[in-house]
Formats: C-alpha cells, structure tokens, sequence
C-alpha cells in the first residue's frame, strides 16, 4: 500500500533476450562512432582524410557496425556469439588508439564510451545463456 492508502501495482519486468541486447550495444556504438566523427568534422579538428583510408578503413568498420545490429536478430547464436567477441575486440583495440591520440575532453569522454560499449558487447556475448537442457521425447 502507498502512503495514501492506495494499494500500489508493480510493473511487470520483462526480460530482454540477448539478441536484443547485442543488437542494441551494436545500434549505440554505431551511433557513437557517427557522433564523434560528426563533432569533429562540425569542429574541424581533423585532418582531412585520404580515399584510401575512407575505403579501406572506415567504410568497411561502418558496414561491419550497421551488418551487425541486424546480424545480432536474425543470425545463428553461436555466430552471433564468436561474432561479436571477436568484433568486439577489434574495436576495444580501435577505441583504444582512439583515447591515446585524443587532445580534447570531449574525446576522452567519447573514447571511454567507446570502450565501455564495446566491452559490454563483449561481456554479454560471452555470458550468453547456454540453453537449458530439456529432455527429448521420441517420436513413436
């Protein structure tokens, strides 16, 4: 009961499935990534940056971010799981090099969600629940 006499209702409490919370971790790092390249090109602090690296840098790890919020849905479990450890990794290292060459606080600040982000993608990928075992029944 509330403090006015009223009974109070819980709200339900759904569970979210691991697929969704991938691809979620996946949607907000893609997202970061595009705010941090979107700020500094709005501030004008980077150098402008050659085709080789905009082909065969950055065009690939944005393909592979956007291929991953929707590989996280529809793709296999154990795919999805080395998948994601794997590329999680990847960007851990990239989100890394990004905070060691970072000049402004704003870049610091953005370079540890990076890396929170990417950890937590990690970490949800490995503890992804194993399932339960549950008895066959034959076929007669």
């Amino acid at each position: 009961m509330g403090s006015d006499g009223k009974s109070v209702t819980s709200l339900e409490d759904q569970k979210i499935g691991i697929r969704t919370k991938l691809a979620a971790l996946w949607t907000g790092h893609f997202l970061l990534w595009t705010f941090g390249d979107m700020v500094s090109l709005l501030q004008e602090e980077t150098e402008p940056v050659s085709d080789d690296l905009l082909l065969f840098v950055a065009a690939p790890l944005a393909i592979i971010q956007a291929s991953m919020i929707l590989f996280s849905l529809i793709g296999r479990p154990v795919a999805i799981r080395l998948a994601s450890i794997g590329l999680g990794a990847v960007y851990t290292v990239f989100n890394l090099g990004y905070i060691s060459e970072a000049q402004a606080g704003w870049e610091y600040l953005l370079g540890i969600g990076y890396v929170v982000v990417s950890a937590l993608i990690i970490w949800h990928a490995w503890k992804w629940p194993e399932e339960k075992d549950i008895p066959k029944t034959q076929v007669p």
